[in-house]
């Protein structure tokens, strides 16, 4: 983190409240130049066994997903040890950015008949059996008992951490989170008909002995901002100062008559994101020209530990409006557990991933000031 930058941008945030911003008054509408868009995954699990590797893949991901008719459906991501992956799915998997959070990804679509990701209070066990594009069958067997005595933790996955040319910024919430105690589970991985081991966790947590195959029994993965190219549509605040649009719940506050915004949600069934801005978002097609306003935001998701935080910049030339995001102080866990900090402090990745994008919007205004973006994030 530049701690230069950083000074300089709070001074520039204190001076934008006591200065006006708007060039001419507001028609009453607000454009955003942002939007969620939330994937249906809702169990994961990853098979690391990077020390004892196939010919081709060293880390098998399984996903369960359902679509918008309630319908469960299989993924198996398999990770080369070039870097790329192969995607192996179900006829109709509902895919969500898996295409954009992979590097070189192909996908494969396979039956996977019998697959199945059963999680209670008790027992955890997976079974996915298909087979890949060399012809080969791949065959894993995940069964851990005696789940009752352990206390799964949250996290935020770091799967855009490899990512080169991003298309969002994926805030994948991993909750029930838990590594597979090596007394307690029984771990198979069979490749063309080969026995490969699982890989160990170094560190114990909850005084036991784990392997680094872990899982997730409620996953929560949301997509902020994708590129996006194309015109950007009036919004307009009911009377309690809300905007309902394409499944984001916008917050507005009103300065000098103009909307901006505060907070901004979406959710699905169980789970709810929120990303906060200081000062709000201002009403951005009336800026004054010349203005250059920075602010921070903060991104946290319900009952985890921790939040994304980082700042923006909005600056206006004529009638070219242009803004930047970056998570320049990644995630920032809230977790007292010792051994959860430790695993934060050695495999720093979990942290600092989000650090490295950067989100660019050109805005281009008409003369009715009507709003064209073009926007997309990279990895700096």
């Amino acid at each position: 983190m530049n701690l230069k930058s950083d000074i300089i941008r709070k001074r520039k945030r204190d001076a934008i409240d006591n200065i006006d911003i708007y060039s001419k008054p507001s028609n009453g509408t607000v454009y955003s130049p942002f939007g969620f868009d939330i994937d249906p995954m809702e169990k994961l699990m990853l098979v690391n066994f990077e020390k004892d590797p196939d010919e081709f893949y060293n880390i098998l991901e399984f996903q369960q997903s359902r679509d918008n008719r309630g319908i469960k459906h299989i993924l198996v991501i398999a990770y080369r040890k070039d870097g790329s992956t192969d995607v192996y799915h179900q006829a109709g998997f509902p895919f969500g950015s898996q295409d954009s959070v992979l590097n070189n990804a192909s996908f494969f679509e396979r039956s996977l008949d019998n697959a199945k990701f059963n999680v209670n209070s008790d027992l955890m066990e997976v079974y996915f059996l298909f087979e890949d594009k060399m012809g080969r069958e791949i065959k894993v067997i995940v069964n851990e008992r005696k789940r009752e005595k352990k206390t799964p933790f949250f996290l935020l996955a770091p799967v855009g951490s490899n990512s080169k040319k991003p298309k969002s910024l994926p805030i994948y919430s991993l909750y029930e989170m838990s590594f597979t105690r090596i007394k307690h589970t029984d771990i198979s991985i069979e490749i063309n008909k080969v026995t490969h081991k699982p890989d160990t966790f170094p560190i114990p947590i909850d005084w036991s002995r784990n392997y680094f195959t872990r899982y997730s029994a409620d996953t929560f993965n949301v997509d902020w901002n994708k590129n996006f190219n194309g015109q950007l549509s009036p919004l307009s605040p009911d009377n309690n100062q809300r905007i309902e649009n394409l499944g984001v719940t916008y917050e507005m506050v009103e300065k000098s008559g103009h909307y901006e915004i505060k907070r901004m949600s979406a959710k699905n069934k169980k789970h709810k994101i929120v990303i906060e801005f200081y000062p709000p978002i201002p009403d951005i097609v009336c800026l004054r020209d010349e203005m250059d306003i920075v602010g921070d935001f903060s991104i946290t998701t319900d009952n985890s530990s921790g939040a994304v935080s980082g700042y923006y910049q909005i600056k206006r030339q004529g009638n070219e409006i242009e803004i930047e995001i970056n998570p320049n102080k990644g995630w920032e866990p809230n977790e007292s557990r010792c051994i959860l900090n430790l695993l934060f402090f050695f495999v720093k990745i979990f942290k600092e991933w989000p650090k490295s994008y950067v989100w660019n919007a050109k805005i281009s205004l008409d003369e009715k000031s009507r709003p064209t973006m073009q926007s997309g994030w990279k990895r700096i």
